[in-house]
């Protein structure tokens, strides 16, 4: 597993305009695994776009990526949630947490919790390549910082495993 602090943050950008998904998916396996992440890090952009062409399968990819396509592969297991401040906060603790954020219609961008720190989450933002931090009260406002998409709709959240925290 690599700490978020060990990825070049920056130059982590999501390719296109409907690649958020697939980015954040990209993202997640390079902290789970440092052998994918050593081989991906050169070829990022490339390594994305693959990988959303993988995993939206019959899903229109002007829709971007599914939270199923997404669920299914993540590493490890985890759960559709409503995007509770707490909850991921806690479980970002333990693991990187995938959270879909949009207007107050529906989302349109999926973002990446990579850690918790002083009740705030640290955020990969895909279209940005690089972090932001989200407090309690900007996602109880609906004040989150990516761009036009102000609300967390839902998030991933790694499902609880023996000797670990709740997460779940």
């Amino acid at each position: 597993m690599i700490a978020p602090d060990g990825l070049p943050w920056g130059r982590l950008k999501q390719p296109d305009r409907l690649s958020c998904g697939a980015a954040v998916l990209v993202v997640a396996r390079m902290l789970s695994d440092e052998v994918y992440a050593g081989r991906v890090l050169p070829r990022f952009a490339e390594e994305v776009l693959a990988t959303h062409r993988q995993v939206v399968g019959w899903w229109p990819r002007a829709l971007g990526t599914p939270p199923w396509a997404l669920l299914r592969h993540l590493p490890g297991r985890h759960r559709l949630a409503r995007a509770d401040f707490a909850e991921v906060l806690d479980a970002a603790g333990h693991d990187p947490v995938p959270v879909y954020v949009g207007n107050r219609v529906l989302p349109r961008h999926v973002v990446l919790v990579v850690a918790a720190a002083h009740g705030t989450w640290v955020v990969y933002d895909p279209a940005r390549g690089g972090l932001v931090t989200v407090d309690a009260e900007q996602a109880a406002q609906d004040r989150l910082p990516f761009g036009r998409w102000h609300r967390a709709w839902f998030a991933l959240v790694p499902r609880a495993t023996p000797g670990r925290g709740s997460g779940s």
